[in-house]
């Protein structure tokens, strides 16, 4: 398992079992056990903002593993689109600048969600994938319920009907074509993870 990092709350929580210090890390946290990193997470850093925690963790993969188990964990999938321009394709969502994405329907394929959201959420068809991005991690409060969901991204190529329509039954407001140029000025009011899908895609810090 490589590095993983979670958006937690409005802080960044990174698992990994390097000591080295990142120069945002304000926390260094040694995981020694499912309680005690309960109780670090829900009666302390939850109710932070800002931080960027490095989770030490021996065995990574059980250290994830028990991170997963205090949530109830959702997976979702959607696209960074590049139309004809070079332009990218944003949505106005709950205030913030987004990108298209939806929960993955069962018995669903990840690549097929990742299309399907995309054209229902702004009107738009003849998308083609090119490549897979990356995978991010958030975590959210649903009915006082702690919620896990992680989103697969894909790089898609849109080369059918430009026209959008943001699918308001979704609390999409607005549907833009933005130009590279712009970019930036979007991600500076966006979810935490957006900026993180466009590095990954883009080989660029925003």
């Amino acid at each position: 398992m490589s590095k993983l990092k979670v958006f937690f709350f409005g802080n960044v929580l990174v698992f990994t079992d390097s000591p080295e210090m990142h120069r945002k890390t304000t926390i260094i946290y040694k995981y020694s056990g499912a309680e005690a990193f309960k109780d670090f997470l829900f009666g302390y850093i939850e109710k932070c903002n800002n931080h960027h925690i490095r989770i030490l963790c021996d065995n990574k993969e059980q250290c994830w593993k028990d991170f997963c188990s205090l949530f109830e964990v959702r997976r979702a999938a959607g696209g960074l689109v590049v139309n004809g321009k070079g332009n990218y394709l944003f949505i106005r969502r709950q205030g913030k600048w987004d990108i298209p994405k939806g929960h993955i329907e069962p018995g669903e394929q990840s690549r097929e969600c990742a299309v399907r959201e995309v054209t229902e959420e702004c009107g738009i068809g003849g998308l083609e994938i090119e490549k897979t991005i990356c995978t991010t991690f958030h975590t959210y409060r649903l009915d006082g319920r702690p919620i896990l969901k992680s989103t697969d991204w894909y790089l898609m190529r849109c080369h059918g009907n430009e026209k959008l329509t943001p699918q308001t039954e979704e609390d999409i407001t607005e549907a833009v074509w933005v130009a590279p140029s712009d970019v930036d000025n979007r991600l500076k009011d966006s979810f935490s993870s957006i900026p993180e899908v466009f590095e990954m895609a883009l080989g660029k810090r925003h």
